[in-house]
């Protein structure tokens, strides 16, 4: 029987733990629960056809730099150079060009010129070179935050164009945060950047925890009395499941930020760069479907990513923040033997702990992890160096110039799946980089279910989606309307969904089908109020051709008390899966 110190170590553990997965689960639920069912979208749904499976020409699309020894772009080459290589399988590259991006003209309005909120103040048509640069707090030690801040502020203050347009993000906890939208005033960057304070990482929390738990389990394993040594046990076995758990969702909301990212600036033209600063998380990866010490839950979520990315052009630049201090092994040379180094063999599934007895070395985890991220989407790792600003200035040339090639898939090969690519150049001195592989996705279901799944996220993303381009205004108060509750008033807004983002489906009558849903937050970050519309019409050939110059306006209201709002629009096209987004500022007084 357990004496009564025990017992209170145990109820004290069993507790803490408990608060632990208890406040990860909350986390999660309010996360999803933003946005609260929309039974009218089933209902309208609900009257249109069957759900089917859409199948389209699959185009993949390869942004590849091309280097010469000086590290110079490498201008001049024909199509004949190229050699692409999907699976061993030789394709001729049906699109060709070599792609000299611009600076986009922040300044220069749309084709409508709508008063109000836009998603597309970087314009279209064009192939724009924009920076996305993610400061990565939750998977970085507290001091590596700040050198890492300080070496990125130290950079931009030097060395970034005027003309290079960049958005700042922060990861923590909590997820994903916009810290500022595109811009190219490196001042205003700066400022941003200073303002972030720093959180303590997920990984330092897992180590002191382990380490209290450690020391307690311990004491209780050299009793003489034997449910104490068991107790010490249960103890260990737990820290290690109880890590294993918050090191699972923090893989988890990194990836998840970067599916937002890429989804939300996939319409931009061009190759994006996306600068991940970050101490890593230790999770071995060969290919996106090899995967070791967490098992292979997580697998849907790395595909849905390095989906995500590839069919964005996201190019992501991994950088190391924790410089020299982590493990020895060399950052040169391919993925598979920076992965031999570390003493682990490609494709080798090992299960939590180190019951197999396999080196483990958590240093080269973290920079194999890197490196995969980086080779699978045409990016560069940079890790065991301190010269961040090297790794901050390469990742922007990368994008300045490079070759755009792209193949159909064969009909009769559209295996799900992942395929490795190798892109080969036939001239002297060219190194080439581009993205190691692709996914080819199943045929996407169109449901009712699906499409309030997809707009949902949208509305609950911290970034702004551009598949769809919109413009929201808010209309004059009407005194006549009357809301329901006496203390509230009604808020009106028009959404213009550009013409020429707009699908039409000419074969069937000129048909345009769109779902629409605003969602008012509070100052607390819950949902205050929303609304949802389907708009489903058949446009005749006057004004389609209208439309096709203007935009369409879908008026929408919203039934709010007094207070501060920050209301999300997020508009889908049914009739080809893309959305846009918009987050609008309110107060009601």
């Amino acid at each position: 029987m357990m004496d009564r110190s025990v017992r209170r170590w145990v109820s004290i553990l069993m507790l803490s733990y408990s608060l632990a997965y208890s406040s990860q689960l909350s986390a999660q639920t309010n996360q999803d629960a933003h946005v609260a069912p929309v039974d009218t979208m089933k209902a309208v749904a609900a009257e249109g056809p069957k759900p089917e499976f859409t199948s389209k020409s699959r185009l993949v699309l390869l942004p590849v730099v091309v280097t010469g020894k000086n590290g110079a772009h490498m201008g001049g080459l024909g199509r004949a150079s190229f050699r692409i290589e999907e699976q061993g399988k030789t394709r001729d590259a049906t699109v060709f060009e070599e792609v000299k991006t611009v600076a986009p003209d922040t300044k220069s309005r749309p084709t409508v010129a709508l008063e109000g909120r836009s998603n597309f103040s970087l314009g279209d048509a064009q192939n724009w070179h924009v920076t996305i640069v993610l400061l990565d707090m939750l998977n970085t030690p507290v001091l590596y935050q700040v050198e890492g801040k300080r070496r990125l502020i130290q950079y931009l203050s030097r060395s970034l164009k005027r003309e290079e347009p960049t958005a700042l993000f922060g990861l923590r906890g909590s997820g994903l945060k916009q810290l500022h939208p595109f811009t190219t005033d490196t001042g205003v960057l700066i400022a941003a950047l200073k303002k972030v304070r720093e959180q303590v990482g997920q990984d330092e929390i897992n180590e002191q925890s382990a380490a209290i738990v450690g020391d307690m389990a311990a004491d209780l394993q050299t009793s003489t009395n034997e449910t104490a040594q068991q107790v010490g046990s249960f103890l260990n076995d737990q820290s290690a499941t109880m890590n294993a758990f918050q090191q699972r969702e923090s893989i988890r909301t990194t990836l998840t930020a970067m599916t937002q990212i890429a989804r939300a600036y996939g319409a931009i033209p061009g190759r994006k760069t996306l600068i991940w600063a970050s101490g890593g998380f230790p999770f071995l990866i060969d290919d996106p479907q090899s995967f070791a010490r967490m098992g292979t839950d997580m697998t849907d979520k790395y595909e849905e990513t390095w989906k995500a990315l590839a069919e964005a052009q996201v190019a992501v630049y991994t950088v190391d923040v924790t410089g020299l201090s982590g493990s020895t092994n060399t950052a040169s040379g391919n993925f598979d033997s920076r992965r031999s180094a570390a003493g682990i063999r490609p494709g080798t599934r090992m299960s939590v702990g180190s019951a197999m007895n396999i080196p483990y070395d958590k240093g080269a985890e973290k920079n194999a992890t890197l490196c995969a991220m980086a080779d699978a989407t045409g990016g560069i790792p940079c890790v065991n160096t301190n010269d961040l600003e090297k790794c901050f200035a390469q990742a922007l040339d990368d994008s300045r110039a490079y070759y755009l090639l792209g193949y159909y898939l064969p009909a009769d090969d559209q295996k799900p799946g992942w395929r490795k690519l190798r892109i080969e150049v036939d001239a002297p001195g060219a190194h080439v980089r581009a993205r190691k592989g692709f996914y080819v996705s199943a045929p996407s279901v169109d449901t009712p279910e699906t499409r309030e799944k997809e707009i949902a996220n949208a509305v609950r993303s911290p970034v702004e989606f551009t598949g769809v381009r919109i413009n929201v205004r808010e209309e004059p108060v009407n005194a006549n309307s009357k809301p329901a509750v006496a203390a509230k008033s009604f808020r009106e807004f028009t959404v213009g969904v550009l013409g020429d983002s707009l699908t039409v489906d000419v074969q069937n009558g000129n048909a345009v089908d769109l779902t629409l849903l605003a969602v008012a937050y509070d100052a607390g970050s819950k949902s205050a109020a929303q609304s949802e519309l389907h708009v489903a019409s058949k446009l005749t050939p006057e004004r389609l051709e209208k439309l096709r110059k203007s935009a369409l306006g879908v008026k929408q209201s919203l039934e709010l008390g007094p207070g501060k709002y920050t209301v999300r629009f997020a508009v889908r096209d049914n009739l080809n899966g893309e959305i846009g987004s918009v987050e609008y500022p309110l107060e009601v007084k």
